[in-house]
């Protein structure tokens, strides 16, 4: 996708953009960078910019911030509560808003992780939260425009690189929450729905051999975009992560996670099977001339 600005402003909701501008309103207030991450930046780009199905809904709106210190995501989620009228819970990441069906995760990153990308929760300490391809993220972000009066901007991770931290995401927390892999499965299978990415694919006929199947073809070029937007350690080590998985054929945790849910994407399962195939020989295919 060679779009890097989105206007959705009239596919946002009052309520959901309150809650953006508030959110806004506190980071800026402390001078610290956000962006929209997880299911909430699927459905800004995938439904609301290019009408694609969704086929798993979420009830949460997903932020990361970008901090130096504790007491800086402190201040915060203080102005969230005292001049915004969010509300804690016992998660020390989760607020709510009255009168909302939603709930916020607020994700802090950056300095206050340590060298594996990692930190535990101050009041939380058995809590143990991954970071890893958030500034990746935050340094290639798209931005939508969610209101026009005001104009307000915000920055949305990019779906290839949604891609990579789904991923991470299922890696590190499988062991209580296995939608990632659902997820994964989805935005590679509509990658090709996104702005110009359909007539990528029609351009370059190195995307395919054979038939063509949207759905593979959306795995490969979502693995050249992202090995374009994010080289470097962490894309290393989501490839050697995806071709252990790969080597696992059908023993792959990953690839029955993809399958799970109550709608299915394939009704043939090896085109879940050719995914993450696709997604690596698109990395590779970059990586490779670099």
């Amino acid at each position: 996708m060679k779009s890097t600005s989105l206007s959705i402003a009239d596919k946002i909701s009052p309520i959901t953009r309150a809650i953006y501008r508030d959110i806004h309103a506190a980071a800026k207030s402390v001078g610290a960078d956000w962006l929209v991450v997880g299911a909430t930046a699927r459905d800004m780009v995938y439904q609301a910019a290019f009408n694609v199905k969704i086929t798993r809904a979420t009830a949460d709106i997903d932020f990361a911030i970008h901090v130096d210190d504790w007491d800086t995501f402190s201040a915060i989620t203080k102005s969230l509560v005292d001049e915004y009228g969010f509300s804690r819970t016992r998660l020390a990441h989760r607020f709510e808003l009255p009168d909302s069906k939603f709930w916020v995760d607020i994700i802090p990153f950056g300095a206050i992780a340590g060298d594996d990308g990692k930190y535990r929760w101050p009041d939380e300490p058995e809590t143990e939260i991954s970071t890893l391809g958030l500034q990746e993220g935050l340094d290639t972000a798209i931005t939508c425009q969610i209101s026009d009066d005001p104009v307000l901007n915000l920055k949305v991770v990019h779906p290839a690189v949604l891609i990579m931290i789904k991923i991470i995401s299922w890696r590190d927390r499988k062991h209580y929450k296995r939608t990632d892999a659902q997820d994964v499965a989805y935005a590679m299978s509509y990658y090709t729905q996104l702005g110009d990415n359909h007539m990528r694919v029609y351009d370059d006929s190195s995307l395919y051999e054979g038939d063509l199947d949207m759905g593979t073809v959306g795995a490969r070029l979502a693995g050249r975009d992202l090995a374009s937007l994010a080289p470097g350690a962490t894309l290393d080590s989501v490839r050697q992560f995806v071709q252990q998985e790969i080597d696992r054929g059908n023993e792959s945790e990953f690839l029955a996670d993809m399958m799970r849910g109550s709608t299915r994407l394939f009704a043939d399962e090896s085109q879940y099977a050719d995914l993450l195939p696709n997604f690596a020989l698109g990395i590779d295919e970059i990586m490779g001339s670099k």
